[in-house]
C-alpha cells in the first residue's frame, strides 16, 4: 500500500473515531452524565457503563492517574513527560515490540470540542505525511474504545527543547544558534513541500535530540494546529490559533496564512536567541504594529552581529509577508552565508538531557533601519522572558 493510501486510510479511520458522539450532559442536582461510547445515562460514581460495558474516564483525571494503564491493548503507560493545552504526553512501552515511545493523549474533556478534535486529527495526519530527519517520527494513531481517548504514538527523544537552551544561554553566538535554526529550516522545507504549515512554531516545539557525538539534531514537534493547505479550513480563518508571541501579523488578524507565517515565527525564535529580547510587546496590537529593535543596538560590542545576519533576521520579521524570504530553504542559505562572515568563536553548550515526546539589504532598507534605530533609542526595550 502506498504512503498516499496509508494516509487516506488513516484519515478515514481517525476522522470516524473522533466524530463519534462525545457529548457529556450534566443535569443540575442529579449530575447525570452520558457514556462517551453509547450515550447511555450514567451516574458520576460508575466506572463501567451499565449499557455497553465500556470504562468511564473522568474528564478531569490528573496525568498521574494514567500511569500503569494499557492503552488500547498496545501501550503500557509508565511516566508523565509533559502536559499541554490539548493533552498529555507519556513515556510508554509498546507491548508487541517492547520499545519505548512517546504517547500523546488528548484530554477526554476536550473530545467534546469539534475544534480540538479537528486539531488533534490534523496533527496525526500532518505528522504521518512527513518523513524527515528534522521532524518527529509518528508510529501510530488511533482511538481507544476502552478509555474514550484519541492518541498519537511517536518516537521518544532524548535531549531538551530549544526553549531550555535559550533560557540558559541566550543571547547565543551565531555560530552556536544558526546551525540549529538551519536544521529547523530543513524540517520546515519538508513540511511546506508536503503542503503543511506548522502555525505554532516556537522554542518549545523545536526539540534538540542529543546524539552520541554530543551534537544536537533538531526535531520539529507538535503539529497540533497545523493547517493543511489542501484541506478546506474556511471555518478557521477568523480564529487566532497559535502562540501570540510567535504569531505573524497576518495570523493575528485572522487572515489565511501560508509558509511565510512559519518563516516569521522562526525569525522571532532567531531574534530572541541572538538578543534575549522580545520582538514586540505582549498584545495583538503590538505584534501587528510594533517595529522590532535593531539587534545590534541591543547587544554589547563583543556580541555584534554581521550586517548580513541582522538584515536576514529583520526580513524574516517583515510585517508584510511579501517582504519575507519566499521559503525556508532561502532562509537556510542566507543564514549559512552570514555564518561564513561571522568572526565569533562558538562557546560550548552545557549538556542537559530531558525526554519528550542573504543577500545584503539595499540602501532604502538600510536607511529605514537607521531611522528606526534612532527612534527606538528614546523608547523602551521589551524584556526577553523565557
Amino acid at each position: 500500500m502506498t504512503s498516499s493510501n496509508n494516509c487516506s486510510v488513516e484519515r478515514i479511520l481517525l476522522t470516524a473515531a473522533l466524530d463519534r458522539n462525545f457529548t457529556r450532559l450534566t443535569m443540575t442536582g442529579n449530575q447525570l452524565e452520558t457514556c462517551l461510547h453509547c450515550s447511555a445515562v450514567i451516574r458520576p460514581d460508575q466506572r463501567i457503563c451499565p449499557s455497553c460495558g465500556q470504562a468511564i474516564v473522568a474528564p478531569d483525571e490528573p496525568p498521574e492517574a494514567w500511569i500503569g494503564r494499557n492503552l488500547d491493548g498496545k501501550y503500557v503507560i509508565e511516566e508523565v513527560l509533559g502536559v499541554g493545552g490539548m493533552g498529555m504526553v507519556f513515556s510508554a512501552t509498546r507491548d508487541l515490540v517492547g520499545d519505548k515511545v512517546a504517547l500523546k493523549v488528548l484530554y477526554p474533556r476536550l473530545l467534546e470540542s469539534p475544534l480540538q478534535r479537528a486539531l488533534f486529527r490534523d496533527e496525526a495526519i500532518a505528522s504521518a505525511r512527513l518523513s524527515h530527519p528534522n521532524v518527529v517520527t509518528i508510529f501510530d494513531t488511533g482511538f481507544s474504545e476502552s478509555e474514550g481517548v484519541a492518541y498519537i504514538a511517536m518516537e521518544l527523544l532524548q535531549g531538551q527543547t530549544l526553549k531550555d537552551l535559550l533560557r540558559e544561554q541566550a543571547p547565543m553566538p551565531p555560530m552556536d544558534l544558526i546551525p540549529l535554526i538551519c536544521q529547523a529550516c530543513d524540517g520546515l522545507t519538508a513540511a511546506h513541500d508536503a503542503r503543511i504549515i506548522h502555525r505554532d512554531l516556537k522554542p518549545d516545539n523545536i526539540f534538540l535530540e542529543e546524539l552520541s557525538s554530543g551534537e544536537f539534531r533538531v526535531k520539529l514537534v507538535d503539529f497540533g494546529i497545523a493547517a493543511m493547505l489542501d484541506v478546506d479550513r474556511s471555518g478557521e480563518r477568523r480564529q487566532r490559533l497559535g502562540t501570540l508571541r510567535y504569531m505573524s501579523p497576518e495570523q493575528c488578524r485572522g487572515h489565511v496564512v501560508d509558509a511565510r507565517a512559519d518563516i516569521y515565527a522562526l525569525g522571532v525564535v532567531l531574534y530572541e536567541g541572538l538578543t534575549r529580547r522580545r520582538v514586540t510587546g505582549k498584545s495583538v496590537t503590538a505584534v501587528i504594529n510594533e517595529i522590532p529593535a535593531i539587534p545590534n543596538m541591543l547587544l554589547a560590542p563583543e556580541q555584534q552581529l554581521p550586517t548580513s545576519l541582522e538584515d536576514s533576521v529583520l526580513r524574516m520579521l517583515s510585517k508584510d509577508p511579501a517582504g519575507r524570504p519566499e521559503n525556508a530553504a532561502l532562509v537556510r542559505d542566507e543564514l549559512k552565508e552570514s555564518l561564513i562572515k561571522t568572526p565569533l568563536v562558538p562557546r560550548p553548550i552545557a549538556p542537559r538531557t530531558r525526554r519528550l515526546t542573504a543577500p545584503k539589504a539595499d540602501e532604502t532598507f538600510f536607511s529605514w533601519k537607521i531611522a528606526v534605530g534612532v527612534s527606538l533609542l528614546i523608547g523602551s526595550i521589551w524584556g526577553f522572558l523565557l
